[in-house]
C-alpha cells in the first residue's frame, strides 16, 4: 500500500476512535516502527490533534476538535460545505459552541490557496438574506444533548408570563433565524412548539421517567396528523408583513398578493387559545380572518381587554 492510500486509510480508521497506541497502526498495515512514527507525524501535519503518552508502545490520544483532512473531500463538496456555513451568519446563536466567523476561519486554514481564493470570493458574490433581530438562543446546545440523551427538563419559559414546564424535548426546528422547539410536557401530557430565544432556564429533572426518543418522535407525528389540524389565513398589510418577520411558527408561511401579504398555517386543535393569542398581536394590521370562527374568537378576546379597560 502506498502511503498515501495508508494515510488515508488510517484517518478513516481513526475517525470514531479517542485513542490508539503504535501497535495497532504497526500490525494494522503490516509497517515498521519506525513507519508508523512517520505517519503519524504526517497526520497531525494535515491537522489531525494528537499527543502522545510515553512508553514503548506509546498510546496516543485524538482530541474531540480534531480536524477531518480536506483531502477527503472533492472541490464541489468543499463549495458545499462553505457554503453551508455562509447560512450560519443569518443566525444570532447555533446549536454549536463556535462563532461562524471563527469556523470559517478554521475552515480556510485548513485548505490549499488555491481553494481559499476561490472561497473568498464566492462569499463576495453569493448573499444570503438574513432575519435580523436580537433574539438570542443560549440553550441550544443543553437542548440538542437533551433530545440525544432524553433528558426531562425543569424549563422556565416567559411567553408575555412567566411559566415553568416539565418537558422533554423532542425536535429542535428553525424559521426566518429563529429557533423553535418540539416537547413532551410532561405533565399535560402533551406536544407543544416553544420559541428557544424565550427560554430562561433550563435544568435537569431527576426522578421524572424520560420518553425513549423513537416513541416521543411518533407522539410528535401523530399529534400533528392532518385530522388534528385546522387551517386558517389572515391577509395583513405592510406592518403586518414586520409582525410575522419577529415571530412566526413552523407551521405557517407568508406570501404576498398585490399590495398585501396572506399569511397561512395550521394549529392543532388544542391550540385554539395559543392561535388567538398570536393573531391578536397584529392588531389593526389584519384585514381579514379565516375561518369565521377564529375571527370571532379574536374579537371576543379584544372585547374582553376593552372591557378590562373600562373598569380601570
Amino acid at each position: 500500500m502506498k502511503k498515501a492510500e495508508r494515510i488515508n486509510a488510517m484517518i478513516h480508521f481513526l475517525a470514531d476512535k479517542k485513542s490508539f497506541n503504535l501497535k495497532e497502526l504497526m500490525a494494522r498495515y503490516n509497517i515498521s516502527k519506525s513507519t508508523a512514527l512517520r505517519d503519524i507525524q504526517s497526520l497531525e501535519e494535515i491537522g489531525l490533534p494528537i499527543f502522545s503518552e510515553l512508553g514503548r508502545y506509546g498510546k496516543y490520544q485524538l482530541l474531540d476538535t480534531r480536524i477531518i483532512a480536506p483531502g477527503l473531500f472533492t472541490e464541489g463538496e468543499i463549495y458545499a460545505l462553505y457554503f453551508a456555513l455562509l447560512t450560519l451568519k443569518g443566525y444570532q446563536s447555533t446549536p454549536f459552541n463556535m462563532e461562524s466567523s471563527t469556523l470559517e476561519l478554521k475552515y480556510n486554514q485548513a485548505l490549499p490557496q488555491k481553494l481559499q481564493q476561490d472561497l473568498s470570493l464566492m462569499s463576495k458574490v453569493i448573499t444570503l438574506e438574513q432575519v435580523n433581530h436580537s433574539n438570542t438562543s443560549i440553550h441550544l446546545n443543553e437542548i440538542v444533548q437533551g433530545i440525544l440523551q432524553e433528558t426531562v427538563f425543569t424549563i422556565v419559559y416567559n411567553n408575555h408570563e412567566h411559566t415553568t414546564l416539565i418537558a422533554q424535548f423532542i425536535q429542535l426546528s428553525s424559521k426566518f433565524g429563529q429557533w423553535y422547539a418540539r416537547i413532551w410536557n410532561v405533565e399535560s401530557k402533551k406536544i407543544r412548539v416553544i420559541r428557544c430565544d424565550k427560554i430562561q432556564s433550563l435544568d435537569k429533572t431527576i426522578n421524572v421517567a424520560s420518553m425513549p426518543l423513537e416513541i416521543a418522535l411518533e407522539k410528535a407525528k401523530n399529534f400533528y396528523s392532518n385530522d388534528q389540524l385546522l387551517s386558517f389565513s389572515i391577509k395583513v398589510d405592510e406592518k403586518g408583513k414586520d409582525i410575522f418577520s419577529k415571530e412566526n411558527y413552523p407551521t405557517m408561511k407568508i406570501e404576498a398578493i398585490q399590495e398585501h401579504y396572506l399569511i397561512t398555517g395550521q394549529y392543532h386543535r388544542s391550540e385554539s387559545e395559543f392561535i388567538t393569542d398570536y393573531l391578536f398581536r397584529f392588531g389593526q394590521s389584519i384585514l381579514q380572518i379565516e375561518p369565521v370562527h377564529l375571527q370571532k374568537s379574536v374579537s371576543k378576546k379584544a372585547q374582553l381587554i376593552a372591557n378590562y379597560w373600562k373598569r380601570l
